[in-house]
């Protein structure tokens, strides 16, 4: 009688210890793809950091949706965007302040500064300096970057290079 009892729980005992492990295994793989994903967004990072378009180019999807406040950009017109802000401020950079990765979602928090030196569509360069405090949201997807969320402080850097607010004067 002991024997079948001693057999039953030593069955009980291994599906726990299966379940267990095959839980373990799942977050183990759930770590290692949010690692993966941090990793592109620290290459991404880097890329911007050497004004390398075509590294983006390879980061991104080619089917990237870019949310900026006010406005959605597709990957052609995020990257002509990157490349205007560059003639704009070719000291542009950025550094990472917090990386967070949760499923599919990489969150990175940075600073971004520069120099606006370079003149563009009628916006003279004013030699000021700037820094903007920014979060973006991205996902990936397949190992690239597919949408992108963009919070950043924008009023501020307009007051940096001069720009007053006015009322809009009524009619």
């Amino acid at each position: 009688m002991i024997l079948p009892l001693a057999l039953i729980l030593c069955v009980m005992v291994g599906c726990q210890d299966k379940a267990a492990l095959d839980e373990l295994e799942e977050f183990r793989a759930q770590a290692a793809l949010e690692d993966a994903n941090k990793a592109l967004v620290v290459r991404l990072a880097d890329a911007y950091q050497s004004h390398d378009i075509e590294a983006m180019r390879e980061i991104y999807s080619p089917d990237l949706l870019s949310h900026i406040p006010q406005q959605d950009f597709r990957l052609e017109e995020s990257l002509e965007s990157m490349k205007q802000q560059f003639v704009m401020f070719p000291d542009w950079n950025a550094s990472t302040e917090d990386l967070f990765a949760k499923g599919d979602k990489v969150v990175w928090r940075g600073i971004t500064r520069g120099t606006h030196t370079g003149d563009i569509e009628g916006f003279p360069a004013t030699g000021k300096k700037i820094e903007q405090s920014a979060n973006i949201i991205f996902r990936v997807e397949n190992g690239r970057i597919v949408e992108e969320w963009f919070e950043y402080d924008n009023l501020s850097t307009y007051q940096q290079l001069g720009f007053e607010l006015k009322p809009k004067e009524e009619k």
